[in-house]
């Protein structure tokens, strides 16, 4: 299998944008795509370079705006969570940006994706003006639903959660070997099982019940009980995300 950049010459922005396949002889329309940290990994690795002249790379990645949130247990399924974690594995500051559907959690209204997109903006435009955008970690940013005129309450510091809100069904099809992923939702905040939530300060929580935007650190080393690395660093963006964020 074979990785292959395309320019997208159509795309809106106007600037250098590039798509990247997988396949043996060039993109065709039904070509896979790439995962995220694929995409990361190939852009920092020799593709910005090849394709664009971009020797030295970029200063900061951000991935998404994703449709729906990446908190909990999701963010172990999540490419772009994932292709953060990719870019600080190549030394390079990154912010995976996430945004909550509708009550239902299935309809993705615009209005939560210009809200999150402003905001975005000026949290970033923040942490560059204090010199905090640091490759020790990434920023897990997850912007409530605001699509019925309720306003985001003010980013806060949370863990990610060790319940589910939702997660890949796997719901098998006819009496054979192929099985359809789904969408599994946990009802009523989830109160058993996988769907318990175990953590007062889960950004899930503060996300989905309470209606504020979240912002959660995240490593590659998942080593269950590992000394927190860069402490000095986590103060500081944790006194900025607390105190003198941007509010939406």
């Amino acid at each position: 299998m074979a990785a292959e950049v395309v320019p997208c010459a159509g795309a809106p922005s106007g600037g250098a944008v590039f798509g990247v396949c997988l396949g043996e002889d060039g993109c065709a329309p039904d070509s896979p795509g790439a995962t995220p940290a694929d995409t990361v990994k190939l852009a920092l690795r020799g593709g910005l370079a090849a394709k664009a002249g971009w020797n030295d790379g970029p200063d900061l990645v951000l991935t998404g705006i994703n449709s729906g949130p990446n908190v909990a247990a999701s963010v172990n399924d999540s490419g772009t969570v994932g292709a953060a974690v990719a870019a600080i594995d190549q030394g390079v500051p990154a912010l995976a940006f996430s945004s909550s559907g509708d009550e239902s959690q299935l309809y993705f209204p615009r209005e939560n994706y210009r809200a999150h997109a402003e905001f975005g903006a000026r949290f970033v435009a923040g942490l560059e003006e204090r010199g905090l955008l640091t490759p020790a970690f990434a920023l897990k940013v997850d912007y409530p639903d605001v699509s019925a005129g309720r306003k985001a309450g003010a980013p806060v510091w949370a863990r990610v959660g060790d319940g589910a809100v939702a997660y890949h069904a796997y719901e098998r099809r006819g009496t054979g070997d192929t099985f359809d992923i789904a969408l599994g939702l946990c009802e009523g905040g989830g109160s058993g099982g996988e769907c318990a939530e175990g953590r007062a300060d889960a950004d899930s929580t503060w996300l989905l019940g309470e209606g504020h935007v979240t912002v959660a650190p995240i490593t590659w080393d998942r080593t269950y009980g590992t000394p927190v690395d860069a402490r000095r660093e986590l103060t500081a963006v944790r006194r900025y995300v607390e105190r003198e964020a941007p509010r939406p």
